[in-house]
């Protein structure tokens, strides 16, 4: 029989060096056999602790989530949207694939709380309930395709098209100006 690892193996010990494997190399080379090497254990107690690499994959999305500070709630709607926009881009950046995938699955329960606090903020704003979960849906979905796009290097300078590498348009340019546009269009649906 195997000698018992002292201390046991937990599933929060598992998620930080999954979490630092993902900052080092993308959530796309994180899978178990990495993180057990990682750990110096073997890839089945990861099995044992976590499942497989979906359920390791979403507790690394999570904790990401989990980490971007949320701004405080008596700033200004719009205000709070740019703060919370600025530390999901600065601290996503640092987790490459975290953002592609929270695209297609939104629902880890990090992200679930944030976007509840979001809808908060904008019916406290006078938003209806209505257009709240419209607006909370389209800023998370823009902001995290954003720096899906940003992760997969297919932003910043364009060479194929002049008038992009003339301005110097850089991924933090474009996701200003999302930000921006999404703002203004939602004071127009203010009551």
């Amino acid at each position: 029989m195997p000698a018992r690892r002292v201390p046991p193996l937990t599933v929060d010990e598992i998620t930080r060096a999954a979490l630092a494997l993902t900052a080092e190399r993308g959530l796309d080379e994180v899978g178990m056999r990495a993180v057990a090497a990682e750990l110096g254990v073997t890839p089945m107690s990861l099995y044992h602790h976590v499942g497989d690499k979906d359920a390791l994959t979403s507790l690394v999305a999570d904790a990401v989530v989990a980490e971007v500070p949320v701004p405080a709630r008596d700033l200004r709607w719009d205000v709070w949207l740019g703060a919370y926009h600025d530390a999901l881009w600065k601290h996503l950046r640092g987790y490459p694939g975290v953002a592609h995938y929270l695209l297609e699955h939104p629902s880890t329960p990090a992200g679930a709380a944030v976007r509840r606090v979001t809808v908060e903020v904008f019916v406290e704003a006078g938003f209806d309930d209505r257009t709240a979960l419209l607006a909370t849906s389209t800023f998370h979905t823009l902001l995290l395709g954003r720096l899906a796009v940003h992760a997969l290097g297919r932003d910043g300078q364009r060479d194929d098209e002049p008038l992009w590498r003339a301005h110097h348009l850089t991924a933090h340019d474009y996701s200003a100006h999302m930000l921006a546009t999404v703002i203004a269009g939602l004071k127009t649906q203010l009551p």
